[in-house]
């Protein structure tokens, strides 16, 4: 008897034993993370199905015979490596108060998923969908999986998670949230989504400002760079499917994680060919940097073409060619980059240049960390190694590339103000050239100015004069009218000769100065026609010898202008010496005629008043001409 009591004691022990180390429901409203999340780290409990038939009913009969097993998980990302089979997750609630919870499954990659619940022996489906099913197949509209889940007061439900995702990396994390916690904290993500957003949207319109001002093709491959980096973001964090191809699932297929990757790396690195200015005849590593890129393209090209075009079996091996072909050119982008970086500061010359890729250097420090850091969690995801902190590989990107913008901003800024320092030292020599120019202009006709007036005095002067005598004898025997007109006619022309010298070189224009000169040209010219006012003001100031002789150059031609072309009867000529300026004004009564543009003297007046630095303004009206010129005084 006391045997027979001893084995039922064993067996009662030994059932409560196994019983106790079954699955336990999670207790609602019992404790909660700092979060406010509910952990489910103890209470999940996984099976894998490598025939991918099992049905919820099998699921169910198999937890009952414990054939689940508790995940194995430190925290709340469940890492199943390069997935082949169909994997379920089963769980436990019991509530001591009525619950509204809502389950998030992190992930946006996922083809298949389904949520089933368990209570009193009645089995229900709480939703199926993945990014093979369009957007609004899922439950609730989120970026993520999320379902809601409802408990009555002292409830107790199980709960099997099925999904799947075949010949490809699986790894996501799992929460369970009160419903007031889940939508404050989905409410602040979306909130700072948007920021992010909003400061993309802001850097590409500046991107796209700068390249219509500048016609510099930096700023399209900036926004380029931003532009996929951006959309490769949206793809991983499940935001491209919600708000931007909702009803077009075949393009998860395409998996634009990857690829949106390998079209930034091309403008990434289009992007540093410009930034550092390298072309073919600089660098060696140019054409290196061009066939990767080709590469790339090709390799993103012929990934598109397979899918696209339902290759067999493309499922078994393309997944795992594009992980590996991006560790691969992310590996080829940083050893090219570095490449590029070395030798262009070992040839540059220029401290800015210098100072330019060693900035240049510090942004894509982080850039590659970044790219680095998503790349070994990756590859540990790939080998189904648990990692000892939870975060998402979305946000290391996307921490990355806002540091990209900030660095990359700073460094177009920067690099705009280098080119536009070089620009302006390139204007002010082409000034200089230009200003000398003009100086060896002016000088050569100042030298022909004294050479032809020299010739006048000399040659001409003397040739009249003897010409003038013989005439002079002749009239002493025969007055006859022709003798006389011709004398006359010499005479005149002795005179203008001697006008005309004395205007192309005035001895005495330095030493009685620029009124005094034109004031005695108009005397002589006030017999001939047109009748000249002339009129002086002002604190008389001395210029440069040569500003006063072309003043004086300029004054004449224009009054030649007032009697030969313009057919005036009255002209006054005005000398007015300002404070910080000097006007020098002609103005005639002479009929209207076309625009001194259209006159032969208007480029030389033009050029003087430029090499003055002089304004030079011209009106014709029905009231006459008038032309004035404003010479700013040379500063000390």
């Amino acid at each position: 008897m006391n045997r027979f009591r001893c084995f039922w004691l064993c067996v009662w022990l030994s059932h409560a034993a196994w019983a106790q180390s079954g699955p336990q429901p999670l207790l609602v409203g019992a404790s909660a993370l700092p979060s406010g999340e509910l952990s489910l780290r103890e209470a999940l409990y996984h099976l894998e199905d490598t025939t991918g038939k099992l049905t919820i009913n099998q699921a169910v009969e198999r937890q009952n015979k414990g054939q689940f097993s508790l995940s194995n998980s430190r925290t709340v990302r469940q890492d199943f490596g390069y997935n082949t089979a169909v994997q379920w997750l089963y769980f436990e609630l019991e509530t001591v108060q009525k619950a509204s919870l809502m389950l998030e499954i992190e992930y946006a990659n996922i083809d298949d998923l389904e949520l089933f619940s368990v209570q009193n022996g009645v089995i229900q489906s709480l939703g199926h969908t993945g990014d093979r099913f369009s957007f609004s197949h899922r439950p609730y509209l989120n970026n993520n999986y999320v379902f809601p889940l409802r408990l009555l007061a002292g409830e107790r439900a199980g709960y099997y998670l099925r999904f799947n995702r075949p010949n490809a990396i699986l790894s996501f994390f799992i929460r369970l949230w009160p419903r007031t916690v889940f939508l404050h904290t989905d409410r602040d993500e979306y909130f700072a989504w948007g920021i992010y957003i909003g400061v993309i949207c802001l850097v590409l319109i500046v991107a796209v400002v700068m390249l219509l001002a500048t016609k510099d093709r930096i700023y399209l491959w900036f926004g380029l760079y931003i532009h996929f980096m951006t959309m490769h973001l949206f793809s991983d964090a499940g935001l491209g499917f919600q708000y931007l191809w909702p009803n077009t699932p075949r393009i998860n297929e395409l998996a634009p994680v990857y690829l949106y990757i390998w079209a930034a790396m091309i403008a990434q690195l289009t992007f540093m060919q410009f930034f550092i200015r390298q072309t073919a005849l600089r660098s060696r590593i140019y054409r290196w940097n061009n066939g990767f890129k080709l590469v790339v393209l090709i390799t993103l090209l012929a990934v598109i073409g397979i899918q696209l075009s339902d290759v067999a079996g493309r499922e078994l091996y393309l997944y795992k060619f594009t992980a590996s072909a991006t560790r691969y050119f992310v590996i080829a982008l940083i050893t090219l980059t570095a490449l590029s970086l070395w030798e262009h500061k070992r040839r540059s010359s220029l401290r800015q240049q210098e100072k330019l890729v060693r900035y240049y250097t510090y942004a894509l420090l982080i850039q590659f960390s970044g790219f680095v850091l998503v790349s070994l969690i990756n590859w540990c995801q790939d080998r189904g190694w648990p990692l000892p902190f939870d975060v998402l590989t979305y946000v290391i990107m996307g921490v990355t590339v806002f540091l990209d913008i900030v660095f990359f901003s700073y460094g177009l800024a920067y690099r705009y103000q280098v080119a536009r320092q070089i620009n302006r030292t390139l204007e002010l020599d082409l000034l200089t050239a230009h200003q000398q120019t003009q100086q060896r202009v002016i000088d050569a006709l100042e030298e022909e100015r004294q050479r032809l007036a020299q010739d006048l005095h000399d040659d001409i002067g003397p040739t009249l004069s003897v010409a003038k005598g013989y005439l002079s004898v002749l009239t002493r025997t025969e007055k006859t009218g022709p003798l006389m007109h011709a004398q006359t006619l010499l005479d005149e022309a002795a005179h203008e000769l001697r006008t005309l010298s004395h205007q192309l070189m005035p001895k005495h224009l330095e030493q009685t100065g620029l009124a005094e000169a034109i004031d005695e040209t108009i005397r002589k010219k006030s017999g001939m026609g047109t009748q000249f006012q002339f009129i002086s003001l002002g604190d008389v100031k001395r210029l440069p010898a040569q500003t006063e002789r072309l003043l004086f150059g300029i004054a004449t031609e224009l009054i030649q202008q007032v009697q030969h072309q313009n057919h005036a009867t009255e002209a006054t000529v005005q000398l007015i010496y300002h404070p910080g300026y000097l006007n020098l004004t002609v103005e005639d009564n002479g009929p209207a005629q076309p625009d001194y543009r259209d006159e032969r003297s208007l480029p030389h007046l033009l050029t003087k008043a430029e090499f003055l630095n002089a304004d030079l303004l011209i009106e014709t009206n029905e009231q006459g001409h008038s032309v004035m010129l404003t010479v700013p005084f040379p500063t000390a």
